[in-house]
């Protein structure tokens, strides 16, 4: 009986190859070859000694673009950096990964490319244990062909691992201050609303120009920020005044309601700090997008934000700031009343309040603009 022809199969041993560059040498954890799978063990004492985080998302239609683009290895970037920064919100290091690669023909130098981004991006994102450093560990993975997709997606699921007991608390406190890093642009978030307003609407192409010299194609396929290596850093020295972190995804500058625990504690983001939204999304605002909707889809030109005392602000800067553009953007105060964020629109005079409503034992977030 003939063998079902596999596209993938000639390009397996290829990848096998590679992602054992991400299989540690030594440490608490070993990737050990079981068929064509890899086995897991960890060490008794790192077992006992670690909690362990999951986290999965993927790029959705910004893989249709990429794939148009031929910016692949800009899509890997995007599915990692939006796993690898949910981890660290919690001070959770990536240590094992299983990617998920969807495309819509059969292109193997394409595959090859994806994995290759993959593995260095996890080999130059190790996770530390006792005094070593090791990559975040490619144990699994699938490689679909489906004619019906529309480019590629990529899918990642990770595990990260901290210390028992030491995850942050992920809310802030009163007297904080919030520091916000800069986004690279859109990252992975707001592209349907892209892709209807300039392809639908108004009939551009990946080659049309935008108003500030960027074609579409380079403008929406720009990679997302990896926040991951700054973070750590900043957690190494100023762990115990850090209280909250969180990645501004989808939600927009609405995600900053995570951090407020309940009632008697308000965020107050300004306008005036220096983390200017870019303008892909300024273009988005004149195309008729109000300041509530921006600050409920889009990140406005930040990236991460974190909650930290105030008093620790200027160092915490300074090792941002080797990184990434960073200022200090709002503040946290404890005045008594409902929990909200209050976000001084940087598109206009308006304030956009965002708060938490219990309708039939469900809670909601409400945006107002005023």
């Amino acid at each position: 009986m003939p063998e079902l022809y596999d596209p993938t199969k000639p390009f397996n041993a290829l990848i096998r190859t590679l992602i054992r560059e991400t299989h540690p040498r030594d440490g608490p954890l070993r990737v050990l070859p079981l068929g064509k799978r890899f086995r897991v063990e960890l060490d008794r004492d790192f077992v006992e000694a670690y909690d362990e985080l999951p986290a999965v998302d993927g790029i959705g239609t910004k893989g249709c673009l990429h794939w148009q683009m031929d910016t692949v290895e800009a899509g890997v970037q995007d599915a990692v950096a939006m796993v690898f920064d949910d981890l660290i919100e919690h001070g959770y290091q990536p240590q094992r990964v299983i990617d998920h690669i969807m495309v819509q023909e059969e292109d193997q130098p394409r595959l090859f490319r994806m994995v290759a981004k993959l593995v260095k991006l996890c080999t130059d994102n190790p996770w530390e244990y006792a005094g070593g450093r090791y990559p975040a560990a490619v144990v699994a993975g699938e490689t679909a062909i489906i004619n019906t997709l529309q480019g590629f997606e990529m899918g990642i699921s990770a595990t990260g691992v901290a210390p028992r007991g030491s995850a942050l608390p992920g809310k802030a406190v009163p007297g904080d201050v919030i520091i916000g890093l800069g986004s690279s642009g859109i990252h992975s978030n707001g592209l349907s609303f892209y892709r209807k307003a300039l392809f639908e609407e108004r009939d551009m192409t990946i080659e049309s120009d935008l108003p500030w010299g960027r074609t579409v194609g380079d403008e929406l396929t720009i990679p997302t920020t990896l926040y991951l290596p700054a973070l750590r850093e900043l957690l190494a020295s100023e762990r115990p005044y850090v209280h909250g972190m969180v990645h501004i995804t989808g939600g927009g500058m609405t995600k900053l309601m995570e951090m407020v625990p309940g009632k008697n504690v308000n965020i107050a983001i300004r306008r005036d700090h220096s983390l200017r939204p870019q303008p892909i999304f300024s273009y988005a605002y004149e195309l008729g997008q109000t300041d509530d909707a921006m600050m409920l889809r889009f990140n406005n030109g930040v990236g991460y934000a974190i909650a930290i005392a105030r008093e620790r602000a200027p160092p915490a800067l300074a090792t941002l700031r080797a990184y990434h553009p960073a200022d200090v953007i709002g503040d946290v105060t404890g005045n008594p009343g409902r929990g909200h964020v209050l976000i001084e629109s940087p598109y206009s005079t308006a304030t956009v309040l965002c708060t938490r409503v219990h309708e039939n034992g469900r809670e909601r977030l409400v945006t107002e603009r005023f």
